[in-house]
């Protein structure tokens, strides 16, 4: 699997995102490093989030940046996570990021034009994540202060959560891998988060559920397999419980 490098611009709405090992709230205007060195997930979104998302090759990257690529991650992984962007280079980003997009759909009939287009947008793309990856490591900005042991906890928990949200949905499986009670586990997930963990279970669910009812080509019963859920009535009792509609009627509403 190739691996990408880039920057993600939220560009509508908000979003809870875990970058690496630490938590941000990313809103309109903020631009997160995205790096196989920096594993992001988001543990929330609003549901009005847009972003645009400006990545390359990381082979590809490093190679035509080296030396001084593996010399710039290591700063912005010290750094906090986030950035916020002024509007002129929000705009600057984004105007280009439109201006790629168009130039991909470009199909030239002749192969040398189709090669010279393709390494044009490959060069485009370059240029827009290394100005980004200067502004953001060259920046005087506050080094992440090390993570607190309830932060660390909740991140543990959501990557967990991410890997084994079909096969654990008992909120002891979680609290057994952190070695705590599962009284004191819930205690500092809420403390920490607002919600607990059982909430959080139910909510990541959710949010899966509704990504693979958004792919036409998957029937609901194999969404309730996927979910760890024994048979397709539970599902949809289950989703029915927490959005107000079943799977079938949330479906239909995205068409």
């Amino acid at each position: 699997m190739e691996q990408k490098v880039g920057v993600s611009i939220c560009t509508n709405g908000w979003a809870k995102r875990i970058v690496g090992s630490r938590i941000c709230r990313v809103e309109k205007g903020y631009a997160t490093v995205v790096s196989p060195m920096l594993p992001t997930m988001d543990v929330e979104r609003s549901e009005d989030y847009a972003e645009c998302v400006i990545v390359e090759d990381l082979v590809h990257v490093s190679g035509e940046t080296a030396p001084f690529f593996s010399k710039i991650m290591p700063l912005v992984s010290d750094s906090l996570p986030c950035i916020k962007l002024d509007e002129d280079k929000q705009s600057y980003l984004i105007d280009m990021a439109h201006h790629i997009a168009e130039r991909e759909i470009l199909q030239p009939d002749t192969e040398i034009f189709r090669q010279m287009n393709n390494h044009l947008i490959s060069l485009q793309r370059l240029q827009l994540i290394l100005e980004f990856l200067y502004d953001f490591a060259s920046t005087k900005r506050p080094v992440a202060a090390t993570s607190s042991h309830s932060e660390q906890l909740f991140v543990n928990f959501m990557k967990s959560l991410a890997l084994h949200c079909a096969d654990r949905l008992a909120v002891s499986d979680y609290a057994t891998e952190a070695c705590l009670t599962v009284r004191h586990f819930s205690s500092l997930i809420h403390r920490y988060s607002g919600q607990t963990p059982k909430q959080w279970i139910h909510l990541f669910t959710i949010n899966q559920a509704k990504h693979l009812l958004m792919q036409p080509d998957l029937q609901i019963k194999e969404v309730a397999e996927r979910l760890g859920f024994p048979e397709q009535f539970t599902f949809r009792k289950y989703f029915k419980a927490h959005t107000g509609v079943s799977p079938s009627e949330y479906r239909r509403a995205l068409s």
